[in-house]
């Protein structure tokens, strides 16, 4: 199977890349390239969009906290940030949902989410997981949002995951979505040299070969575990708020895109790679979809085939598409 292209770019002298949305990145099209605000070296994050750990930040007392230049018409992803910055963060990601721009903030279990009303707070697991603190699951608040590293041999056994599953169904956790980093050598290296660092020289080596030499993780796997337990295994996509427009077409296009992952996953490449043409086609067009359907005009979006245009019938009729809940119950069945 392959992926639909997913390249970002970054203009030159930018502090930012710009990345195709996708369910798989959740949604993210927005990220700063360097966040020197991040924790330092002791705790290891997961780049939620590059799918590779994240840098440690610069160790200094105080380090301004500088978004990114907007304005944003897309998913604005925010790394997280040492405990000292988490007052300017919040300060910074209010400015930002008063424009409109929808925004992923990614924390850790303990992190207060309260003061971002608004913004999407994701959890990034892999700490907690890496330690062993399965405990600190259930810390994390009702109706949240978690993101869990798939590591072949260190987070992925069938243990770890029923019972990580189960502990975040027990707090409320409404979203657990598996993330398959792909690591370059050097950072797989560290996260085993972490381990032997913490006496479990064992569990390390018995993770070697797995890490280095396995086939990956198969994410459906964990994402038929984390359904069973009654959690959604994928973020809905976010979308803008006034002033900013275009809300509609964003959550047209998240469901296009949506069939297209879960068509790569069930082995439909063809299927998959129209689906997620059309998701983006119309991402970047100017009409107004829903009256486009009520005109009976669809037809001027010839890039639309036959199950695209389903499933946007279906969600200007209703705003939601039974093709793509179908699909989706298909993949987690």
């Amino acid at each position: 199977m392959s992926r639909a292209v997913s390249a970002s770019r970054t203009a030159a002298g930018a502090r930012t890349e710009t990345f195709l949305p996708e369910p798989e990145r959740l949604w993210i099209r927005h990220a700063p390239r360097a966040w020197p605000a991040a924790p330092l070296a002791e705790g290891a994050w997961l780049d939620l969009v590059r799918g590779v750990l994240g840098a440690p930040g610069k160790p200094v007392a105080e380090v301004p906290l500088a978004l990114p230049d907007g304005p944003f018409d897309d998913v604005l992803y925010l790394p997280p940030v040492r405990p000292g910055l988490a007052a300017a963060r919040d300060r910074a990601v209010a400015t930002v949902l008063a424009a409109g721009t929808p925004v992923i903030v990614q924390l850790v279990p303990g992190d207060d989410p309260s003061p971002m009303e608004g913004a999407v707070a994701v959890y990034d697991l892999l700490g907690p997981l890496l330690e062993g603190r399965t405990a600190d699951l259930e810390r994390l608040p009702a109706g949240g949002v978690a993101a869990w590293p798939l590591l072949s041999g260190l987070t992925d056994g069938p243990e770890l995951v029923e019972e990580g599953c189960r502990r975040l169904a027990a707090a409320g956790v409404e979203v657990v979505q598996g993330v398959a980093p792909g690591l370059p050598a050097a950072q797989r290296r560290s996260l085993l040299e972490r381990l032997e660092a913490a006496g479990q020289g064992e569990r390390a080596e018995a993770a070697f070969e797995p890490l280095f030499h396995g086939p990956g993780v198969d994410p459906t796997i964990f994402a038929r575990v984390a359904h069973r337990h009654g959690l959604s295994p994928f973020l809905a996509r976010p979308l803008p708020r006034p002033p900013l427009t275009g809300a509609g077409q964003r959550e047209a296009a998240g469901l296009l895109a949506l069939a297209g992952e879960l068509h790569l996953r069930l082995g439909d490449e063809a299927r998959s790679q129209a689906s997620f043409r059309a998701a983006r086609f119309l991402d970047r067009t100017g009409y107004n979809v829903r009256a486009l359907v009520r005109e009976g005009n669809l037809a001027v979006l010839p890039w639309l085939d036959p199950e695209a245009r389903a499933i946007v019938e279906e969600w200007a009729a209703t705003g939601r598409s039974e093709s793509v809940e179908a699909l989706e119950a298909e993949y987690l069945s």
